[in-house]
């Protein structure tokens, strides 16, 4: 298969920000990203090697190559530890989730360019469908991002996680291990999105068993990102204004309505991207990296 996805030139501001911050610099780019896909191949390791694609690694650990080489590695070692979940992954497969608003990302970055990921799982009806699907439908968002919002791999993102609605059969489908650990895994060192914040919005009381269970498997400074606003509006809109909030759904927000028409065509529109993804025949000897 063809490895050219479309390079998207960032902005001025944001390429000073990926040099001050992440070590890029522009001029010696090309050279890392072959530097990075020599070594990918010097292990006859058979994932996508386009130049875009790899950038998102080496932006992720700062251009350290052997940091973005050990990501590489992670992304699709996770991809066969959990066919289930991988296997097969386009937006088709799981607009139902999208549809039920459980999970978007919302229209406007913050003030520093990051990303608004909206999760909200109490709208999930466990009777109708699987947590192998609202995981899915996560990794899709994400994925959609580092595609799309190419800025989002220099700024990062922030998780909002709104538990308007969660109750007992939520929590305990989002307790079991393998959920919780699966969810870990791919966003500690298996996927190249930068996290800098989670912010927890109308907790109940159940969640803390979750809450409880999850802190211990992060690493410090993930630790330190998660913020608990409980029910204070005040202390949410503090962190993130509400003009980037929906203005349905109970956050006092003022920005356009989700799920947004627009936003679920966009990722409709990428199955095909999807689809030729997934079809990288990558092998490895062993899964014990991660």
């Amino acid at each position: 298969m063809g490895s050219n996805l479309n390079m998207i030139e960032l902005s001025p501001q944001t390429l000073e920000k990926a040099f001050l911050e992440l070590n890029e610099q522009p001029q010696q780019r090309q050279n890392a990203i072959t530097e990075l896909r020599h070594r990918i191949q010097l292990q006859s390791l058979q994932g996508c090697l386009a130049d875009e694609f790899l950038l998102r690694f080496l932006r992720a650990k700062k251009f350290n190559q052997d940091n973005a080489f050990r990501l590489y590695t992670n992304y699709y070692i996770l991809r066969l530890r959990y066919p289930d979940i991988f296997n097969d992954l386009r937006p088709s497969l799981v607009e139902h989730v999208f549809q039920s608003g459980v999970v978007c990302r919302l229209p406007q970055p913050d003030s520093e360019g990051r990303a608004l990921i909206y999760f909200r799982p109490g709208l999930w009806n466990p009777a109708e469908w699987s947590t192998n699907d609202i995981f899915r439908a996560n990794v899709l968002v994400i994925e959609e991002l580092l595609l799309s919002w190419p800025a989002v791999q220099v700024h990062g993102v922030i998780i909002l996680v709104d538990l308007s609605g969660f109750s007992w059969r939520h929590a305990i489908n989002l307790m079991s291990p393998w959920f919780l650990h699966r969810a870990v895994h791919f966003l500690q060192g298996s996927s190249p999105v930068r996290v800098k914040a989670v912010h927890i919005f109308n907790s109940p009381y159940m969640f803390s068993k979750i809450y409880s269970t999850l802190i211990p498997l992060l690493k410090p400074k993930n630790q330190a990102r998660v913020v608990m606003h409980n029910t204070s509006l005040e202390s949410l809109h503090a962190a993130i204004p509400p003009h980037l909030l929906p203005c349905n759904g109970g956050l006092n927000g003022t920005g356009p309505p989700v799920p947004s028409p627009e936003y679920i065509n966009g990722l409709l529109n990428l199955e095909d991207y999807f689809i030729e993804m997934n079809k990288y025949p990558y092998h490895i000897n062993s899964i014990s990296e991660m």
